[in-house]
């Protein structure tokens, strides 16, 4: 009896490369107070700037999440499950002032996506734009209504 052994190697799958699609960097992010709109009604407000950290990774082209850090003081998630619709959500404590003197809290959600410099998007790109807006829910300082602020956002990469 002959018996004969074969061995096969066993490759490990290749993996893509996703990082082209990540956002990483150092990035300045301008929300701009002139074009603020209030509950749908345009009303000034004051421009904000920051600089953000990002760190993420991307595991398809299509889903990626990581860390943000503002020059603002804090630190949230960023995540996309559509490649192109990227997250940001920050809780802020003391949002909305109110007549009594005290104050309530509003969301505040950054929703951005990479874009070409005709504003349309661009799956990988050092031009971010969308809107920041941040939202107080109804019953906050006695008002039945929930307050809504949008600002449209831009972000660049500066390294």
């Amino acid at each position: 009896m002959l018996i004969v052994g074969t061995s096969v190697a066993l490759a490990a799958p290749a993996t893509a490369d996703y990082e082209q699609y990540a956002m990483n960097g150092t990035y300045s992010v301008v929300s701009n107070g002139e074009w603020a709109r209030m509950n749908d009604r345009y009303q000034d407000e004051p421009t904000v700037r920051s600089t953000w950290t990002v760190t993420s990774t991307c595991t398809t082209a299509l889903t990626c999440a990581g860390k943000v850090t503002s020059s603002l003081g804090w630190t949230e998630d960023i995540y996309t499950t559509s490649g192109a619709n990227w997250f940001v959500k920050h809780y802020v404590p003391e949002w909305i002032p109110c007549p009594d003197g005290g104050t309530a809290p509003g969301l505040q959600v950054y929703h951005i996506y990479p874009a070409n410099d005709d504003g349309l998007v661009q799956n990988v790109s050092d031009t971010w734009l969308g809107d920041d807006v941040t939202t107080g829910p109804s019953g906050n300082c006695g008002r039945s209504k929930s307050l809504v602020l949008s600002l449209p956002v831009k972000i660049l990469k500066i390294s």
